[in-house]
């Protein structure tokens, strides 16, 4: 085995006291390093360690945070134009929300490692409606990943995504959309409401074009009725009730478990 000596210089308790062009700080480790409203144009930080660092109301421009590692620093009203940030990670930093809206990669599978390292970051500052927010967009960018995989005919995915992994990554993604309709994968309960309405005009629906003893509103009105468990007159056939009710108990579940892992990341 063959190894060489990777120590990275050290720059360590210095302020910026005016901006920065075209600066090279790649592969060095900036410890309590400190900048207030400073501009930063083409600066390279690829594979640097930023930790205990105070960059407050700055302005980056064309920066490269390429495979950056990034911890309990305070990046507090700093904002990005046109950066990289690609395989960087990101652990007890202070962040805007709106960094998930601008700065994310183009590629869907390297932006959904960053939002999930952002994500774990918003909780761990106490920022919990960027946490929802996160994890909304990581749910997002899942299933287009898997739809690229399996159906783009993209060079890229064609060459890494052949046979038999194209197909799992197929089935991965009809289940990522069957989930996504039924509760947005675990993230939306305007989707677990949607459903519940859709299967109550299904079945009135249904119900109105097998039976003739029930009009569309008088259908409408006692499967609504019986959904949430009461009796109706004239009574709901049983087959339809022990489905409602089943239905029923699904969706209060989901909605339930949506509530308390919300809540779980408080």
């Amino acid at each position: 085995m063959e190894l060489k000596d990777h120590i990275k210089p050290l720059i360590e308790e210095k302020e910026f006291i005016a901006d920065v062009r075209e600066a090279q700080l790649s592969q060095q480790a900036l410890r309590r390093v400190f900048a207030v409203k400073k501009t930063f144009v083409d600066v390279s930080f690829r594979q640097s360690e930023i930790s205990q660092c105070y960059f407050r109301n700055c302005r980056f421009i064309r920066c490269d945070f390429t495979g950056t590692s990034i911890s309990r620093s305070n990046f507090h009203g700093s904002q990005y134009e046109e950066c990289k940030f690609n395989y960087s990670t990101w652990e007890h930093t202070i962040l805007d929300e709106e960094f998930l809206d601008n700065c994310l990669p183009s590629e869907e599978n390297l932006a959904r490692d960053l939002v999930r390292s952002l994500r774990v970051n918003f909780g761990q500052i106490g920022d919990y409606s960027a946490v929802n927010k996160a994890a909304s967009i990581e749910v997002a960018l899942t299933g287009l990943h898997l739809f690229h995989a399996a159906y783009s005919r993209q060079s890229y995915y064609r060459a890494k995504y052949k046979g038999w992994s194209r197909f799992v990554h197929g089935v991965r993604h009809a289940k990522w959309k069957a989930l996504d309709l039924l509760w947005g994968n675990g993230e939306s309960l305007y989707r677990i409401v949607a459903c519940g309405l859709f299967v109550v005009v299904a079945g009135a629906a249904l119900l109105s074009w097998k039976d003739p003893l029930f009009s569309w509103p008088a259908s409408l009105r006692v499967v609504a009725t019986a959904f949430w468990g009461s009796n109706t007159t004239p009574p709901v056939p049983g087959d339809y009730l022990a489905v409602l009710t089943a239905v029923r108990f699904i969706l209060f579940g989901l909605f339930m478990a949506i509530l308390i892992k919300r809540l779980s990341r408080r």
